[in-house]
């Protein structure tokens, strides 16, 4: 049932350009802040967080469990997907972005990057290549892979916590101090989606691994908390994993030319070769997992 579930997501992200249209404007994560807000108003900012982070998560958990078997599971499982996925619609935005280098048109390369760069301390204006490229790469693990990763572990639940537990995280505690009690929440949230971040990113390190070379990304495999920060990273932790999901991913793109133009913003058609094997290391790494969950469908570990 999961791995039908997701080749449907897989699809519709793909192929409905009426549903890409929709997920760029944001609207769960519009949402959810909205509710958290008015919330927040009503019975304080801790007791919000803690509402909106565990109610629902809870519930499904509590009514389809981990692996959300039967029709009502299916569809549950495919809404709730549909709206956790990618919300920034980057899938999108790295076409965008290759056909937009592919024609020179620089005004629309900078406003793709403005997307990709969004939350994070890189000024899109000045980002080299080598930053947009491994940009590509990071929030396909973060928008992509680690919803579906958790989705396969927990049902509908787990990805919708993991979302949640990423929304809430990058919310601020209002006019309180972070160190303040009111504050705690956040700082537990912060370091929950840090935990979520954690085992996923070797698995996901493993998948680029297969998907490009396999020797230069297996030199590089070493966590790099500055380059994590450099992503927007909430947490120390998270930025190791981040850090190491960049490095191996800037390594196992083994072109001819591939470090060429990093640290200029000219030659676009050249830097365009670095782009397009980003996303191709991005797609073949997702093939692989989904066919990893088809073996693990097939002898009943993944129901």
């Amino acid at each position: 049932m999961k791995l039908l579930v997701l080749i449907l997501v897989v699809a519709i992200d793909r192929f409905l350009e009426f549903f890409q249209r929709w997920r760029s404007e944001r609207w769960p994560h519009r949402a959810t802040v909205e509710v958290f807000d008015t919330l927040a108003g009503m019975i304080g900012d801790t007791t919000a967080r803690l509402l909106v982070w565990l109610l629902l998560p809870v519930v499904l958990l509590a009514w389809l469990g981990a692996g959300g078997n039967g029709w009502i599971g299916w569809v549950v499982s495919l809404l709730v997907l549909l709206l956790v996925i990618t919300p920034r619609n980057t899938s999108e935005i790295n076409r965008q972005l290759l056909d937009a280098a592919g024609q020179d048109d620089q005004e629309t390369v900078e406003a793709a990057r403005r997307v990709l760069f969004d939350g994070t301390p890189v000024d899109p204006a000045t980002a080299t290549t080598r930053q947009t490229g491994e940009r590509i790469i990071v929030l396909a693990f973060s928008e992509w892979f680690l919803v579906l990763f958790w989705f396969v572990l927990l049902g509908p639940a787990g990805a919708l916590f993991y979302r949640l537990t990423e929304w809430l995280a990058q919310e601020p505690v209002g006019d309180a101090d972070e160190t303040d009690d009111s504050g705690w929440v956040r700082r537990w949230q912060r370091k929950a989606h840090a935990l979520l971040v954690l085992p996923a990113a070797p698995v996901f390190t493993v998948l680029m691994l297969l998907a490009g070379s396999f020797q230069r990304g297996l030199n590089a495999w070493r966590g790099d908390a500055s380059q994590g920060w450099e992503h927007g990273a909430l947490d120390t932790w998270e930025a190791g994993s981040i850090g190491l999901i960049a490095r191996v991913g800037h390594a196992v793109i083994d072109i001819e030319r591939a470090d060429e133009c990093l640290d200029e913003n000219a030659c676009l058609a050249d830097q365009r070769t670095w782009y397009r094997a980003a996303h191709a290391i991005v797609w073949r790494a997702l093939l692989f997992g989904m066919a990893l969950v088809a073996v693990l469908t097939m002898i009943g570990w993944v129901p």
